[in-house]
């Protein structure tokens, strides 16, 4: 009965993983939305994002859809101009720029559109990032550096269309759970630690 049972898992695992497609692609995505801060110390404006890496889908195909996960490792850029404002007047901006590595998880739907070749699919599930590189915001008007944080959290909502089994373009919503910036003691309401939500647009090429 065990060797019966243990035989039955076996095989519904093999048959399970030939009935799965699994795909390698590239995908892109460049923020569409374009926040501006104000604070009583400082100004944040001109934020833009854009972020590309390899993408991995395992799809499990059924008779009305297909359900499926998909997992990225993405670069991401994003770039803002901040300013000091002291007694009302603004000082000249600094450009700050930060890069993240991105890694989105995401459960994953698929179904066609009769005869066309193009099939609709919705995405959902979390993010982390992680910072690899960026620039502390020094203002004069502060005594203390602010800092990018390390870490990174947040969800993914997507929605969008496949062409030819192969080219999916969609929009993508996030919330993002944590803060992107961080001093020791704040004396000042930080702008930039609002937890901010974000559109962008994504394009992936899978092979």
């Amino acid at each position: 009965m065990i060797r019966r049972s243990l035989f039955i898992l076996i095989a519904s695992m093999l048959s399970t993983s030939l009935f799965a497609q699994i795909r390698f692609g590239v995908k892109a995505d460049v923020g569409l939305n374009n926040p501006r801060f104000d604070s009583e110390a400082v100004k944040v404006e001109n934020m833009t994002s854009y972020s590309i890496g390899p993408s991995i889908e395992v799809m499990f195909p059924f008779a009305v859809a297909d359900f499926g996960i998909e997992a990225s490792l993405l670069y991401n850029d994003n770039r803002m101009t901040v300013s000091n404002l002291t007694d009302g007047e603004r000082t000249s901006p600094n450009e700050i720029s930060n890069r993240y590595l991105y890694l989105p998880l995401n459960a994953k739907i698929k179904f066609g559109l009769g005869m066309l070749p193009l099939r609709m699919y919705a995405s959902a599930g979390p993010y982390a990032g992680y910072l690899i590189g960026g620039d502390e915001i020094d203002l004069q008007a502060m005594q203390d550096d602010l800092k990018a944080k390390e870490f990174q959290a947040g969800a993914n909502l997507g929605l969008g269309v496949e062409l030819f089994r192969m080219l999916q373009v969609g929009v993508n919503y996030g919330v993002q759970l944590t803060d992107n910036y961080a001093v020791e003691q704040p004396n000042w309401e930080d702008p930039l630690n609002g937890k901010s939500e974000a559109w962008s647009i994504t394009a992936t090429l899978y092979f």
